[in-house]
């Protein structure tokens, strides 16, 4: 069996994945000297979790441009996985640039695929569970899950750096595909995009269902939660707890395309949001000039051309100091067969008047309770059949 060394100077790859590779279905990692330093993705097996010490540091080496750690079988798949502790560098400055920067900006192609480069990657997984660990510095996605089913991720602190070259396109917590049953909870610390996303049509492509999302805590941070279809059903999400500020959006409804769509959201619930806006700078994006002409969205906002037969959004408190826009938008196409607003309040504090509520696509059926506006309009158009 190879030798742990964890002195940051020797590679440690070996002497770890030889341990996973035992059969153990517990492989603890003692506290090292210094650091642990990997070069090639750590595998774990079925029936195992590999625990490190909640704050040791496990790098990967400079030019390793890979995963940091996965499960073993893409392809059959696993079950029964756990990963406990530790501070997963990811060590970006000494990696290539972001691969989407270089298609972007550059106008060339990557270096290798872009799926190389998240910190983690979990494909075909049933029961795994990700749990009280750091994710520092990544060049993309920092935990990226692919269909999995009875997942839990908690207890996780994201530690970014401004990104290689630029902040852009740095998700926390990346769920794709075919993935169902699923607890994200106690998620801490700002991203340089989706803090969650939920995309169905990524990864595996299938529908995602029966998720709760409970607790998100950051400042400055691209925005709280996508949930995303083109042709699959996203259904049966919770969405609670969710504090701080966001300078895209704080929850993003949305299809990121513009053709007609057969799958829908349905079942989806919105509350106890305690958020604002965060100014969104120039540097955070691939460059000027893309930051200059992205949008600045609202903080619940429902995408062009989406299909939603059910939402609840409920105890929204935003007090603005910085961005006069919306808090909830259903947009221009959108189309919300029953949509409940109650008990949320904003209060503007800017320079500038903005509506709580802006309606431009097509909502079948209003149920508005108890909804207060300071310093601007309540809701857009004035038209609105509401039911109180």
């Amino acid at each position: 069996m190879k030798k742990l060394y964890g002195d940051g100077t020797h590679l440690d790859t070996g002497g770890i994945q030889d341990l996973l590779d035992s059969g153990s279905p517990l492989v603890e990692l003692p506290v090292p000297e210094k650091e642990y330093l990997i070069d090639k993705p750590l595998r774990i097996h079925s029936n195992q979790e590999l625990k490190l010490p909640r704050y040791c540091r496990i790098k990967l080496a400079a030019g390793s441009n890979c995963h940091m750690v996965v499960n073993d079988d893409f392809e059959q798949g696993n079950k029964n996985i756990a990963l406990t502790g530790g501070i997963w560098d990811y060590n970006n400055l000494e990696q290539d640039k972001n691969p989407q920067y270089v298609k972007i900006i550059e106008k060339s192609v990557p270096p290798r695929k872009g799926t190389d480069v998240t910190v983690m990657r979990f494909k075909n997984v049933k029961d795994i569970h990700i749990s009280n660990l750091t994710v520092k510095d990544p060049v993309t996605y920092a935990i990226w899950i692919d269909m999995a089913s009875y997942f839990t991720v908690e207890n996780i602190v994201f530690d970014f750096n401004l990104g290689n070259p630029r902040p852009a396109n740095m998700d926390g917590v990346h769920v794709d595909g075919n993935s169902h049953y699923g607890t994200i909870r106690n998620i801490k610390g700002k991203c340089y995009d989706d803090l969650v996303a939920l995309n169905a049509d990524e990864g595996s492509d299938g529908s995602i269902s029966h998720i709760d999302v409970d607790g998100l805590y950051a400042e400055d941070c691209h925005s709280a939660v996508r949930l995303l279809n083109r042709k699959h059903k996203v259904t049966n999400i919770h969405i609670r707890n969710v504090f701080g500020s966001y300078y895209q959006y704080v929850i993003g409804i949305t299809k990121f395309c513009n053709y007609a769509v057969d799958g829908y959201f349905d079942a989806i619930v919105l509350d106890n949001l305690h958020v604002r806006k965060a100014v969104r700078y120039t540097y955070l994006s691939y460059s000027e000039e893309c930051a200059t002409n992205y949008r600045i969205l609202p903080i619940v906002f429902l995408e062009e051309l989406v299909n939603v037969k059910s939402l609840s959004i409920s105890e929204v408190y935003r007090t603005e100091e910085n961005v006069s826009i919306p808090t909830i938008s259903v947009n221009e196409g959108a189309t919300v067969e029953n949509l409940s607003i109650k008990n949320c309040y904003t209060e503007n504090n800017t320079d500038k008047p903005f509506a709580f509520y802006e309606q431009k696509g097509t909502v079948k059926k209003l149920v508005w309770e108890n909804n207060r506006m300071v310093n601007g309009e309540l809701y857009l158009p004035k038209s609105l059949n509401i039911e109180e």
